[in-house]
């Protein structure tokens, strides 16, 4: 970049930076950096303020926090140049970009303000680079708060839009309008994001077309992205109104347009939380495709498949799903972790300890194939009833969620949803049984009590869906 500069004196205050950062005497940046804050184009501004915040220098780490709290304001305005207009295809496109680019500038803001005083993530080792801890720290703020604020407000923030911007928001939207209109024309013709699974196999020719692995070997398959998410992040809360909270803090690992990618994320919950429901239905919405394993049934070769020196022999799960769906980021849900039991062929806990670490899945070995595969990109989702059986490097790994039971101020909700599963396992049209009046209602909640099961829920609005058809008969 230096000796790309036209301007001489540019070029001298840059070697000043450098030379007073390399050699600790952050007191001598001070002055040639306010120089060339002054005169430097953008593109240098922000390289150097990086390069010194990543390097420790707290006025620079500041600097940047307020610069992305501006730019994502900027970025935010154009939703009010905007607003009560129909837009076409690609105007929402960019809106949603737009919006998407706002909460990550607000994200870095929030990072290097931390970073600032001193804050470092949770979720990044001590020797990651502050560039990494303040993107981490930023999703971390951002992600919080919006699983704090009441599911409503978020809901009419996202119809009406931001406040009302000041006096000079229309020219700053202009301006955010068309460097986001150059973004998105380059951004248009990108093509999907994508992952080579299996780079080579050692199996024959044959066995590679038995086994399907030959359709896949070398080549690249796609990432499920995400998309409307919003409209999914309400339908998700309506149909498990009893752990909304939980929906969003999962839902806070999601960016629109980016790819599906959950934390390994383990639900703990008594019996009738709906715990596995909701894992299915957090799968099946963002379109992963997924397999269900019961830990308290398999054992290790379950999992990592089996060497192809034994009869029968059989590749590992995650390459099982990639065979199948022909997707690099397919789902894994393991029922009742806690009960997974050991023998001579293992626990399914053991090769869990692997497949959850993001680098060693990266060259994950699979025993059918006998050679390394990157499994780094499958989504687990997890439920236990408790977590007391659990291994404790295995716990580490996990994001733990407590589920809680469903209250009586969800039975409405819970009970409609109910209705729709009894009525399409029975071959009925939904459309030809009304909803639940209020005096059934009132009967379902008089039943189910302050707090009780999804699975004593499901008996009483079978026993009124019997009582109508019984009814029905009658008359």
């Amino acid at each position: 970049m230096r000796e790309g500069l036209a301007h001489e004196r540019s070029r001298f205050l840059l070697d000043m930076i450098a030379e007073a950062s390399r050699t600790d005497h952050p007191h001598l940046v001070d002055s040639p950096l306010a120089e060339l804050l002054l005169d430097a184009d953008e593109t240098l501004k922000w390289t150097v303020l990086t390069y010194l915040a990543a390097s420790g220098y707290r006025p620079a780490q500041i600097e940047l926090s307020s610069r992305c709290a501006a730019e994502g304001y900027l970025v935010a305005s154009l939703r009010d140049a905007v607003r009560g207009r129909t837009l076409d295809v690609a105007g929402r496109r960019l809106l949603t970009r737009a919006l998407n680019d706002a909460e990550w500038m607000v994200g870095y803001a929030a990072g290097w303000g931390a970073i600032a005083n001193g804050a470092r993530s949770r979720n990044r080792r001590e020797d990651s680079s502050l560039t990494d801890h303040a993107k981490d720290l930023g999703v971390e703020v951002i992600s919080g708060l919006w699983a704090a604020v009441a599911t409503d407000a978020r809901d009419d923030g996202y119809r009406e839009g931001y406040a009302t911007a000041s006096d000079g928001a229309d020219s700053s939207a202009k301006v955010a309008c068309a460097a986001l209109a150059q973004a998105f024309e380059v951004g248009r013709g990108e093509e999907a994001p994508s992952r080579v699974v299996i780079s080579h196999s050692t199996l024959p020719p044959q066995e590679r077309r038995a086994s399907g692995v030959g359709d896949i070997v070398g080549k690249t398959l796609p990432l499920v992205t995400t998309h409307l998410l919003t409209q999914k992040r309400r339908d998700l809360r309506d149909a498990h109104p009893h752990a909304a909270e939980l929906i969003e803090r999962i839902l806070g690992d999601l960016r629109e347009g980016h790819a599906v990618s959950f934390r390994p994320t383990l639900l703990v919950g008594a019996p009738g939380t709906g715990k596995s429901r909701l894992c299915r239905d957090l799968l099946d919405t963002f379109g992963i495709p997924f397999a269900p394993i019961d830990a308290g049934t398999t054992m290790d070769h379950g999992l990592t498949g089996s060497a192809r020196r034994w009869s029968g022999a059989y590749p590992s799960v995650p390459v099982r799903l990639w065979v199948q769906h022909k997707v690099a980021n397919p789902g894994v849900l393991v029922d009742e972790l806690e009960k997974a039991g050991r023998s001579s062929a293992g626990s399914v806990h053991d090769p869990l300890l692997s497949l959850l670490e993001p680098i060693s899945a990266e060259r994950w070995r699979d025993l059918y194939l006998d050679t390394e595969v990157d499994a780094s990109k499958l989504n687990w989702l997890f439920t236990a009833n408790s977590t007391s059986s659990i291994p404790g490097p295995l716990l580490s790994r996990l994001r733990v969620c407590r589920v809680p039971l469903p209250s009586l101020q969800h039975v409405p909700a819970l009970a409609n949803r109910i209705r729709l599963d009894l009525l399409r396992e029975r071959s009925l049209a939904p459309a030809m049984e009304p909803a639940f009046d209020a005096e059934e209602l009132t009967a379902l909640s008089t039943a189910f009590g302050a707090q009780g099961s999804l699975r004593d829920l499901k008996r009483y609005v079978e026993g009124v869906l019997d009582a109508r058809m019984h009814t029905t008969l009658r008359n």
